[in-house]
């Protein structure tokens, strides 16, 4: 699987049980089907996928749009393919579908001790302008509030070659 060419598109309910299987082995409190099912709601959620040309589903990212803002709920990769840049396209693709219907900032909240994921977050822009005390649980721990202004910037410098 690692190295396999994938297409970013979005979430159907037939790929629930692949990101159901992802999302437990990524975190210690996965979400449910049902959250997932929730987050699916066409109005105002970005909810999309990485597969292979077989369909296998890679990893995933959740995220909603409300009064210009996009804010990124749940992203993961699964275990056989991280760093290889499966993530990093997802939330390219997220923040520039996401700028396309109008967000203009886009906020997450990742683990104070998740080095990897503000590393990732950092390449695209994104500083961090907040901590939530004892917001994550088993482990208890500080979430970091990250976010990035001026997107319609961001996704311009993309096509002028910048780096993310």
């Amino acid at each position: 699987m690692p190295g396999e060419d994938f297409r970013i598109q979005e979430m159907q309910l037939e790929d629930l049980e692949s990101v159901l299987r992802i999302e437990a082995s990524s975190f210690t409190e996965p979400w449910s089907r049902e959250m997932f099912q929730e987050e699916l709601a066409p109005d105002i959620s970005l909810v999309l996928v990485a597969r292979t040309e077989e369909a296998t589903i890679l990893g995933y990212l959740c995220g909603s749009i409300a009064e210009g803002a996009f804010h990124i709920s749940n992203v993961a990769v699964d275990l056989g393919v991280r760093r290889l840049g499966v993530g990093r396209e997802l939330v390219r693709s997220a923040l520039a579908q996401a700028c396309r219907r109008g967000a203009v900032t886009a906020t997450l909240e990742v683990r104070a001790s998740n080095l990897t994921a503000q590393a990732l977050y950092r390449d695209f822009g994104f500083i961090v302008v907040g901590r939530r005390r004892r917001y994550y649980t088993k482990p208890v721990e500080d979430g970091l509030i990250m976010c990035l202004d001026q997107l319609d910037e961001t996704i311009n410098a993309w096509s002028e070659g910048e780096k993310a």
